[in-house]
């Protein structure tokens, strides 16, 4: 399908209610606040599907009520209680809606921003304006993001000598620009303190079938797709691969074909860095370096920013015990993924000054 097809989708898994939750949008917060455990698994064990409802339900259907259930499992673990071992029917449903959209038995970040319904419908832990900032900061990067990607497949299939290559690396600027909006909007209107010591708890991974099953979270954004077309499918950093591997399972199916079809590719930035070294140099080439150049300057000022930001929340957390965030990472990961990023940007930046001062001299 196309992009305009899976937005259209996504629209219409927000406007589902296959559990009928709308009922009890409010009692959640409550129920949270009085940290009422057992009410909760109450509400969850009565709002599960039925294996006969469970089993006709489309893609959509499944992908809206896996959404439901999460902000119920996300409730129940920031108490400090496995959810499986509350409501144990959890372990068959959860196996069912994972089978029928191809993602983990339990909601991810797409559940709780892109698919999460607008104005009142909207699904919280807390119903606090902090929350809902939160979600909107996501929503505002989401889809562009996704447009990125699409853009930068279609330019890595472009010449790096043709005009269209500018052009194009133009438009993926436009849209990754949206990643820097969002942490701009993040910033202005979460508190740090009450990200780190409330709406993060509420993220932590559960267990199910003896595994661990990561909560939703901003790092499950596909950033590192795009990362991995543009500069990083050839970066071996041991730490930095198995930081990518650790989130392929929460991002969207199709995503997921993406980065493997890039795994065993020359990204875009090496392979103009050895365009330039190895020639032939022309005009356009350089032309084109420089607006790829631009580029790496926007990823740039989009990580800088949201290292930032991590390491307020991480400064604001009152917890003695906890050095890492829900996907089991301290802020030390970003600045190792910049440390890698910064070595590769460098490397067609001194190509393009090289040919730029060869053309002065000339």
């Amino acid at each position: 399908q196309t992009f305009q097809d899976t937005k259209e989708q996504d629209k219409h898994i927000a406007s589902l209610d296959p559990l009928n939750f709308d009922d009890i949008l409010e009692i959640i917060p409550v129920l949270n606040k009085e940290k009422n455990v057992k009410k909760l698994g109450v509400l969850l064990y009565k709002h599960l599907p039925r294996p006969n409802v469970l089993n006709r339900y489309s893609y959509e259907e499944a992908t809206a009520a896996m959404r439901d259930i999460g902000i119920l499992l996300g409730s129940i673990k920031r108490h400090k209680v496995e959810p499986v071992v509350l409501v144990p029917e959890l372990d068959y449903v959860l196996d069912i809606l994972s089978a029928q959209t191809d993602l983990p038995p339990r909601d991810t970040l797409l559940h709780y921003t892109t698919w999460n319904p607008e104005g009142k419908r909207l699904r919280t832990y807390t119903g606090t304006d902090d929350e809902r900032a939160l979600i909107g900061s996501v929503q505002i990067a989401m889809h562009p993001l996704l447009t990125g990607i699409y853009k930068l497949i279609a330019l890595y299939e472009q010449s790096l000598h043709d005009k269209d290559f500018g052009l194009i690396c133009t438009d993926v600027i436009t849209a990754f620009k949206a990643m820097v909006d969002g942490v701009v909007y993040a910033k202005k209107h979460v508190s740090p303190a009450f990200f780190a010591n409330e709406l993060r708890l509420y993220f932590d991974p559960i267990q199910l079938y003896n595994q661990t099953y990561l909560g939703p979270g901003a790092v499950e954004m596909p950033v590192f797709v795009f990362d991995h077309i543009l500069w990083s499918s050839n970066i071996a950093d041991d730490i930095y691969v198995k930081f990518k591997t650790t989130y392929l399972p929460y991002i969207l199916p199709e995503l997921r074909d993406v980065y493997y079809n890039y795994d065993d590719k020359t990204p875009i930035v090496t392979r103009m860095t050895n365009a330039l070294e190895h020639g032939p140099v022309t005009e356009q080439l350089i032309e084109n370096a420089t607006v790829l150049m631009r580029l790496c300057q926007t990823l740039k000022s989009f990580r800088m920013p949201h290292k930032k930001l991590a390491e307020k929340a991480y400064a604001a957390d009152n917890s003695p015990n906890r050095g890492t965030g829900s996907g089991g990472y301290s802020t030390d990961i970003l600045s190792h993924i910049i440390n890698i990023n910064n070595a590769t940007i460098l490397k067609l930046s001194d190509g393009i000054q090289k040919h730029k001062k060869l053309q002065i001299t000339s």
